[in-house]
């Protein structure tokens, strides 16, 4: 009886991650120039799909609304801990990773509590940046005109109530 029962919770565990997996995961069509310019932010964590950040690259920090925002982001450090990093957090880091970004611990004078952030000197000119909320779940855009360029998704583990419906 207990390897049954060892057995059925490994298969939910499966397709569980595997439902997830194919919710979140980053095609290899979202991983573009884009992709590598763009993350998002909350608090002293950078999620970005660039593996290529050093201690000391900068980031400018752009609020999710019409508003530019100015303020500047370094990068400290790969963010390794949920202590460094919210969304590194038992009950969220799977799914966030998911994503297949990279995670970087930040500074700021004043940190964010969402936000998204451009490499400094990617010219943003023309973007504008959304935010909103669904199913557990932050989902941020970039968007040149009507066209969306980018997306970023963080898993917050909470229920939020559903902003997502008509507010792109």
């Amino acid at each position: 009886m207990p390897r049954q029962v060892v057995t059925t919770s490994l298969l939910i565990t499966v397709a569980i991650s595997a439902l997830l997996s194919g919710c979140v995961t980053v095609s290899p069509e979202r991983k573009n120039e884009v992709a590598e310019k763009l993350g998002w932010v909350t608090g002293s964590c950078l999620a970005i799909h660039n593996e290529n950040l050093k201690i000391g690259d900068e980031l400018t920090l752009h609020q999710v609304s019409d508003q530019e925002h100015s303020k500047t982001l370094t990068v400290i450090s790969r963010a390794s801990s949920s202590e460094q990093c919210v969304p590194l957090q038992k009950d969220r880091r799977f799914v966030n990773q998911l994503t297949d970004a990279t995670f970087y611990y930040v500074n700021a004078d004043e940190l964010p509590e969402l936000a998204v952030a451009s490499i400094k000197g990617y010219s943003t000119r023309g973007i504008k940046f959304r935010a909103c909320y669904s199913n557990q779940a932050v989902q941020f855009f970039a968007f040149k005109g009507e066209q969306q360029i980018w997306q970023g998704y963080y898993f917050v583990a909470a229920q939020v109530p559903e902003t997502c419906r008509g507010s792109r």
